[in-house]
């Protein structure tokens, strides 16, 4: 079931959009702020992100730059009250998928949801799976399923990480790199953050996955492998 993150600070229309993507077989959660929509979409996968223009410690549109700018590649829909030509383009231009003016008919936001689902998921037909000990990682769809084909949930954060090492199969990244790559150069978290993703990733797919490298950091393990330095 797709899930989608409400980005929308008035209540009640987060209430109706959130009842509308429920009877529309959609999980859902609700940000009213963009500071609420980093924590969520650093700790949780989403499918799709309905995003308001006008909240309140910033402009929807700049928190869309800064989700292609790092290469968030999820879905964006702009809701805006704003029926301006120029506030269409500008968010179409700046990677928006599509955009609703509000208010809107409910069937019209799940047409436009669907349509929008569909084609991210049409874009994929070339998705690259990586195998691992009966394991499939799908490294464009940030899914993966177990040895029983059920599903394996990871956060954004985890599946960036896990992206990173298989891209560079043979290089040992230290955790400076990996806080770059994956959280971004104006991150001014602690290396311990690293180390937290990578025991979650082994506590989902083996601990072989990972290999840790004394002194350095850590690199994608050997098919097989036992992993004998995990701390």
């Amino acid at each position: 079931m797709d899930r989608i993150l409400i980005v929308e600070d008035e209540d009640d229309m987060a209430e109706i959009i959130a009842y509308t993507l429920k009877n529309g077989g959609f999980k859902c959660d609700v940000a009213q702020d963009i500071s609420t929509m980093w924590d969520k979409l650093s700790s949780s996968h989403f499918n799709l992100v309905l995003l308001d223009i006008g909240l309140p410690d910033g402009s929807g549109m700049d928190a869309l730059k800064t989700m292609k700018t790092k290469k968030i590649d999820i879905p964006v829909i702009i809701l805006t009250a704003r029926r301006s030509d120029i506030d269409k383009i500008l968010g179409l231009e700046l990677g928006a998928d599509d955009y609703i003016t509000k208010p809107f008919n409910q069937y019209e936001l799940l047409a436009r949801i669907k349509a929008v689902l569909r084609r991210s998921t049409s874009e994929k037909t070339s998705d690259r799976t990586f195998e691992y000990n009966g394991k499939l990682i799908n490294l464009d769809s940030y899914s993966a399923t177990n040895e029983n084909g059920e599903k394996i949930e990871f956060t954004n954060k985890e599946f960036e990480l896990l992206k990173l090492l298989i891209a560079y199969p043979a290089k040992v990244f230290t955790r400076e790199e990996i806080l770059d790559r994956v959280w971004g150069m104006d991150f001014f978290g602690e290396f311990r953050t690293v180390d937290v993703h990578v025991s979650k990733i082994r506590e989902k797919l083996g601990e072989s996955i990972i290999k840790t490298v004394r002194g350095v950091g850590y690199k994608l393990g050997d098919i097989g492998e036992t992993n004998d330095e995990n701390n």
